[in-house]
């Protein structure tokens, strides 16, 4: 009986995420987000698009390998980002409180209607922020149907932005996640918004999904040409 209560024991400890085993890392990730990005250089594709954005309260979309620089992006305005219950989502949601968003936990296609409805209150009333729009597991750039709903039922418009760099790392991940160099020459892309009406038909969210998963991937070459990467 020892033995077993020892090694339950055990793999209980192994279970320990990183935010609980070492919470000084989301701290440390925050900041290293910060200083490299404070020495890059930013520019903007869609400028006009671009200050829409800021003078309407809606929902930045993005593919999820854009994650660091969005972030960096954005910081310190309150916004909202939606980041998953699991375990290893504590960890992005300590870093993204560092970075100055308000983390709400949960997501559109996991805890049925009550979750849902949640999300949509906080985007309703808050001030507005950002989704992955492949979610957290892909398939990448590939445009789920979560954001839809929300922005059908928070009445907040979509605005697709991508990011490119001139120099980065690109990571051995599913969405092969972009983090640009020290000094490098960051490329924000904007679309023109996006606004769906509550009674839109099923075939209708559809075409939506379509058309902002072309605009992403548009918006994304736009400026990967105006900002070749080089992936190393």
């Amino acid at each position: 009986m020892d033995a077993v209560s020892s090694n339950i024991h055990e793999k209980g400890a192994k279970r320990l995420n990183l935010a609980e085993s070492m919470p000084f890392l989301p701290y440390l990730a925050a900041a290293a987000l910060r200083l490299i990005h404070r020495s890059c250089r930013f520019e903007i594709i869609g400028e006009e698009n671009f200050r829409v954005s800021e003078e309407t309260k809606g929902i930045a979309a993005f593919w999820h390998f854009c994650y660091p620089s969005i972030l960096y992006f954005f910081r310190d305005q309150g916004y909202l980002t939606i980041i998953s219950r699991s375990r290893d989502g504590e960890f992005a949601a300590r870093m993204v409180k560092k970075l100055g968003y308000f983390p709400f936990r949960g997501s559109p296609g996991k805890g049925g209607a009550a979750a849902l409805k949640g999300i949509i209150s906080a985007f309703r009333d808050g001030p507005g922020g950002g989704f992955v729009v492949d979610g957290s597991q892909g398939p990448a750039q590939v445009a789920q149907k979560g954001l839809l709903l929300l922005a059908i039922y928070s009445g907040c418009p979509i605005f697709p932005v991508s990011i490119s760099a001139d120099r980065c790392w690109r990571f051995r991940t599913w969405d092969r996640t972009l983090l640009p160099k020290p000094f490098a020459r960051v490329t924000v892309a904007f679309g023109p918004a996006m606004r769906l009406d509550r009674g839109c038909s099923a075939a209708q969210i559809e075409e939506r999904r379509a058309q902002l998963e072309r605009t992403l991937n548009e918006i994304t070459l736009q400026a990967e040409g105006r900002n070749p990467t080089l992936r190393l």
